[in-house]
C-alpha cells in the first residue's frame, strides 16, 4: 500500500529538539524512499529551525501549528483532508526496520495499550485500554472519517453538528465517575472507534510492533520527571532513554516498549 508519511512533532522547549524529532532521524529506516509531511505544533525557534532544515535536506514538506492545536485534533483534520492511505507517525518514533509494506483491511491499524490503574497506590482512577499512537497507519481515511460521524451523531445535538470541525471536541480525552471510581478514555478518534466496536480496528503482530519504538516523554521530559517525582515514582528508567536519544544510540532504545509495560504491570488490570 502506498502510505503517505505524517509525521507529528509536539514540543517547546529546546531541550527536547533531539528527543521530540527522533522520528525525523531514522525515517528513511522506516520508510525509505518516501517523502513525508511534517507537522510542527510549537513556536520554539531552535525546534523550528531544526526541523525546517531536515525537511529542506530531504524535500520533505513542514507545515507549523501555535501549540493550541491538540495532536488528536491533527489526526482527525489530516484523515479528512486525505483520500489517499495515511500513516500518522509520533515525532518520538525510532524505526529500525522497513515498516512500509504493512497493510490492512480494517479501519486502521495500531499498537494497544492496556487497561491499567493510573498511578500505582491509586486504585480510583483507571485508564481504560486504547491505542498507542507513536504510529497509526489509516487505508481509508474517508471510509474512517465517516464512521467517526455515524458515532458521534448519536450523541450530538443538531445545533452542535453544525459546529465548525474545530469546535466539535472529539479529541478530547473523556472521562467517566461510577461507584467511586474515575474512568478516563484516552484522546482521539482512534480511541473512540476501538472503544465502539473493537473488530474496526487491527492490532500489530509482535513483527510489526517490533520494527519501532517511542521515545516516552520525548517532547516534554522535563514536565513529565517533575510530574512523576512528584507522584514518588522512578525516574531511572527514563532517564536511560532520554539520554539515549540525545546522543542517537539507537541500540539502547530497542526493547524500551516492553521495559515500560513490565514497568506498569503492576498496574494492569
Amino acid at each position: 500500500m502506498d502510505w503517505q508519511p505524517h509525521i507529528v512533532v509536539k514540543a517547546d522547549d529546546s531541550s527536547v529538539v533531539k528527543t521530540a524529532t527522533t522520528a525525523l532521524r531514522t525515517f528513511n529506516v522506516g520508510f525509505p524512499g518516501k517523502k513525508a509531511t511534517v507537522h510542527f505544533i510549537g513556536t520554539n525557534l531552535t525546534i523550528t529551525k531544526e526541523i525546517k532544515s531536515w525537511c529542506g535536506k530531504g524535500g520533505h514538506k513542514f507545515v507549523q501549528y501555535p501549540p493550541s492545536i491538540r495532536q488528536s485534533q491533527l489526526h482527525h483534520t489530516i484523515c479528512s483532508n486525505s483520500r489517499l492511505p495515511v500513516v500518522l507517525i509520533r515525532g518520538t518514533v525510532v524505526f529500525y526496520e522497513d515498516i512500509s509494506d504493512y497493510s490492512t483491511t480494517k479501519l486502521f491499524g495500531a499498537d494497544y495499550q492496556p487497561k491499567r490503574y493510573m498511578y500505582k497506590g491509586n486504585e480510583k482512577v483507571i485508564t481504560l485500554g486504547g491505542i498507542e499512537k507513536s504510529v497509526i497507519f489509516v487505508p481509508n481515511p474517508t471510509k474512517l472519517c465517516a464512521k467517526v460521524e455515524e458515532i458521534t451523531s448519536i450523541w450530538r445535538a443538531p445545533a452542535q453538528r453544525a459546529l465548525p470541525i474545530e469546535k466539535r471536541r472529539w479529541w478530547d480525552s473523556q472521562w467517566m465517575i461510577m461507584d467511586g471510581i474515575c474512568y478516563q478514555q484516552q484522546s482521539g478518534i482512534f480511541n473512540l472507534i476501538y472503544h465502539w466496536d473493537k473488530k474496526l480496528v487491527a492490532d500489530f503482530t509482535k513483527k510489526t510492533a517490533a520494527k519501532y519504538e517511542s521515545v516516552f516523554a520525548g517532547n516534554d521530559y522535563p514536565d513529565i520527571f517533575k510530574a512523576m517525582e512528584e507522584n514518588n515514582e522512578d525516574t531511572s528508567l527514563i532517564t536511560k532513554y532520554i539520554d539515549a536519544a540525545l546522543n542517537d544510540d539507537w541500540k539502547t532504545i530497542k526493547g524500551s516498549k516492553k521495559k515500560y509495560l513490565d514497568n506498569i504491570k503492576d498496574t494492569v488490570i
